[in-house]
């Protein structure tokens, strides 16, 4: 028995060319079969063919890995020599066909490779792979094993018609562009943290961590939001007429220079127009109450209906920094708060990916709670809140500077 890495000079790929030029019969099942792969040992495997080498290649097509490239010139070859075969597992429900086998028989001795490897080029020269090879006699208990596992295989395994590997390209290519798109997407969530001045973020850090007339105002607004819940679930689930609302939601957004429960500034603007839909809030308090399962993009796309216009559920005096400072009292852990002093405390750190918090999308939404999230992950804060805090310290620092 040997162990097969792709460390040394004798890698998988070159003891597969060996074997394959001395071979009688080549069996080969891969997950993954890739034009890479095949290119780098298709002189070898074209060669023995013209020997009268039977060569079977079973690959898989699951997760659209398997390229079509790669079947077409193993089936355009299977069309040319009788002694190759190209056959592709027959994809069944909840099972993920994965083996890496590599079989090797001439005259009565067999040689078995199984590891890591795919038919890739990361595969066979590349990638960390490790691989055990060993060899048995043909009339041997592990040869008759061996044997009733590759039948077992072909049994599970068709060849591919044109109209079959037509079909799959094209699901192919939809994959691989769906891919791409998913990874853009994923660098641009990424780069809404990576982006960022961290080192001024930090330094900025130091110092609000270090104001202790901000810390104390940040326990402050812990105890605020706190009641700001415990008023919220009386507005929810008490029977209340319109002037105990309007005193219940003043309390949440204050007066014009008085303090207020809630954090963003000018709240209290639209609270008479508010207090006219004082049953329309209500059916807002539930709707997010059902749906806090659900993720920032998706639930802000459940309410918004109560500040856009044009909807029955529209409440006037209602906007995004209102609803997100119920999101976030509900949940200060998942929902970040709304409001133009952070955004533009992030634009002073170098990223002015968003739109004016008036004009914020589901998707925007999304893109702001993850990058309001990494920054509590960065500043090891506790609750999305308190980024929201950090960021207001750092407002009022800045605002004249942009």
């Amino acid at each position: 028995m040997k162990i097969i890495d792709n460390k040394d000079t004798e890698n998988h790929l070159s003891i597969f060319k060996k074997h394959i030029e001395q071979s009688d019969e080549v069996f080969i099942a891969v997950a993954f079969f890739k034009k890479s792969g095949l290119d780098l040992i298709i002189k070898e495997i074209e060669e023995a063919l013209k020997r009268e080498t039977i060569i079977t290649i079973v690959c898989g097509l699951d997760f659209y890995q398997t390229e079509p490239e790669a079947l077409k010139t193993m089936s355009s070859m299977s069309y040319q020599y009788d002694n190759c075969k190209l056959l592709v597992h027959n994809h069944k429900k909840n099972i993920t066909f994965h083996p890496k086998i590599f079989c090797f028989t001439k005259n009565i001795e067999t040689h078995l490779i199984i590891g890591s490897a795919n038919f890739t080029r990361g595969g066979l020269e590349n990638n960390f792979e490790v691989s055990l090879a060993t060899n048995f006699k043909n009339n041997s208990s592990q040869y008759e094993e061996l044997h009733n596992l590759i039948n077992s295989i072909k049994e599970q395994t068709s060849e591919l018609d044109d109209i079959e590997l037509s079909n799959y390209t094209r699901k192919y290519q939809i994959n691989k562009q769906n891919q791409k798109d998913a990874i853009k997407k994923s660098k641009e969530e990424e780069n809404a943290i990576f982006n960022l001045n961290t080192e001024l973020i930090e330094n900025f850090l130091i110092e609000y961590l270090s104001d202790t007339e901000k810390q104390n105002d940040y326990k402050l607004r812990k105890k605020n939001y706190l009641k700001a819940y415990q008023i919220l679930e009386k507005i929810r689930t008490e029977d209340i007429k319109e002037d105990v609302f309007f005193n219940y939601y003043e309390t949440l957004v204050g007066r014009a220079n008085e303090k207020s429960l809630w954090h963003s500034g000018s709240i209290y603007r639209g609270k008479n127009s508010v207090k006219k839909h004082h049953h329309k809030f209500k059916s807002l308090l539930n709707e997010i109450i059902n749906n806090l399962d659900k993720d920032p993009e998706n639930i802000y796309k459940q309410v918004e209906k109560y500040y856009k216009k044009n909807t029955p559920e529209k409440i006037n005096g209602l906007g995004p920094n209102i609803i997100t400072e119920i999101l976030n009292t509900y949940l200060p852990e998942k929902y970040a708060v709304l409001n133009q002093n952070p955004l533009t405390s992030i634009k002073y750190f170098g990223f002015e990916k968003f739109p004016h918090a008036q004009n914020f999308k589901p998707i925007n939404y999304k893109d702001f709670n993850n990058l309001i999230s990494g920054l509590m992950k960065i500043c090891k804060f506790e609750t999305l809140g308190q980024v929201d805090h950090f960021l207001n310290f750092i407002y009022w620092k800045v605002k004249d500077k942009i």
